[in-house]
């Protein structure tokens, strides 16, 4: 299983944490929690993730489970990139 979260945390802090968002974030980390993600953060998310990994989301995929830290983003792209070999 191929470790994504560097490349993941390097997208949301530079993309989505915004200009105050200067502390480096943990695997752990809540992004809704912490304000990070909301519905459009999502999307926004999504879009980065479905280009750089050639995957597709579903709709049905689209749970707060999925995106709710750094560590549960990883180990969905894990799962979706195993699925689709």
């Amino acid at each position: 299983m191929a470790d994504y979260t560097d490349t993941i945390r390097s997208f949301i802090e530079k993309e989505m944490a915004g200009p105050g968002g200067k502390a480096s974030l943990s695997p752990s980390d809540s992004l809704i929690d912490k304000g990070i993600v909301d519905s459009l953060g999502v999307q926004r998310l999504i879009a980065y993730l479905e280009k750089e990994f050639d995957l597709q989301i579903a709709d049905t995929e689209i749970v707060p489970e999925h995106f709710e830290t750094i560590s549960a983003v990883a180990q969905f792209i894990n799962f979706k990139l195993g699925a689709k070999v």
